[in-house]
């Protein structure tokens, strides 16, 4: 399938995404194809782009921390909720945490293209999100990232009470590239000392290297924004030529998935990758972990990036962080 970029699908896209688009391309601003520039501008681009989405800042007490990676030093970006959200530990206790990993296939995107919908999740769960900036592909390839996430989590559980955060009550998250990680993350969790996780929280995840699916053969096209083949170049990109394609470590939707937390899964009615939170559904009932599916239909991938300007992508993420709220509180 060629990567052309097609007239998004009126009729099908809720009216506000067709106005960002329009707004975005009259201020000069396309979302970000590796495909079509070279990494480091499609990189750039993608910053350039996410800024103009995240718009102000909102109130948040943002700190960054150097933690011991796998290969050297990793950044943690520690966002506080703002006074009056909604946690119930205001009194100087110690509050809980979700730990986040942005998307961006793997290659493009920060902790700050996704300043917003980092701050706007703090507000909504009571925690402290704490995002990961994780090394991109392909300077980096699977699973040094897997080595990162987990390198986040220990940080949170031996240190994390010196920054006032509650090692006991500990959520994970992410969006896209990130939520595979986060998935990934929840798998290896089940196997470290101290106590389990508590929650996952998974946007429109990247969970498979598998292209023969009905939301790829509907959605893959180009009218919804993400295509086909950038996925296959993403993947490409993460796992090189090692042949992890089949690799429960690379792919969490073939891991055993006993054990897991409970899970909040949420897809884009408009997106090619809205098989891989169907079908991960599908096995979570097989495997009998409590979840919540929910599909934002009329949305399109990375709507996440879109509160300030789609109210329903703004809800959306409010009912995600509620939901981590909610069973953090537990």
């Amino acid at each position: 399938m060629p990567d052309t970029v097609l007239p998004l699908q009126r009729d099908l896209l809720d009216p506000q995404v067709i106005e960002l688009a329009e707004l975005t391309a009259r201020a000069g601003l396309v979302p970000a194809d590796p495909l079509r520039l070279p990494l480091a501008e499609a990189r750039d681009a993608a910053e350039r782009h996410h800024a103009f989405l995240n718009g102000p800042a909102l109130s948040a007490d943002v700190r960054d921390v150097i933690v011991d990676g796998p290969a050297g030093p990793l950044r943690l970006r520690l966002i506080r909720p703002p006074a009056g959200s909604e946690d119930d530990d205001a009194q100087g206790h110690p509050l809980p945490v979700l730990i986040y990993f942005h998307g961006g296939g793997f290659v493009v995107n920060s902790i700050d293209t996704h300043d917003r919908l980092l701050r706007l999740l703090a507000k909504y769960s009571g925690a402290v999100v704490c995002a990961v900036a994780y090394s991109l592909a392909p300077e980096r390839r699977f699973p040094h990232q897997r080595g990162e996430a987990l390198a986040a989590l220990r940080w949170v559980v031996r240190h994390g009470a010196c920054h006032g955060l509650d090692p006991e009550r500990i959520a994970v998250g992410g969006d896209s590239a990130g939520a595979n990680l986060a998935l990934g993350l929840a798998l290896d969790a089940r196997h470290e000392p101290g106590p389990p996780l508590s929650f996952a929280m998974l946007l429109y995840g990247m969970f498979a290297h598998d292209f023969d699916t009905d939301s790829h053969r509907l959605f893959g096209d180009g009218r919804f924004g993400l295509t086909t083949d950038r996925m296959r170049w993403y993947w490409q990109q993460y796992l090189g030529h090692g042949g992890f394609t089949r690799d429960p470590a690379a792919a969490p939707l073939l891991a055993d998935l006993r054990g897991l937390p409970p899970l909040h899964v949420a897809a884009a009615g408009l997106d090619c990758l809205r098989d891989d939170s169907l079908r991960l559904a599908q096995r979570l009932v097989q495997a009998r972990i409590p979840h919540r599916l929910v599909l934002h239909d009329g949305l399109p991938h990375s709507f996440a990036s879109m509160t300030r300007h789609v109210r329903r992508a703004e809800a959306a993420v409010v009912q995600a962080g509620c939901a981590v709220g909610r069973q953090l509180r537990r």
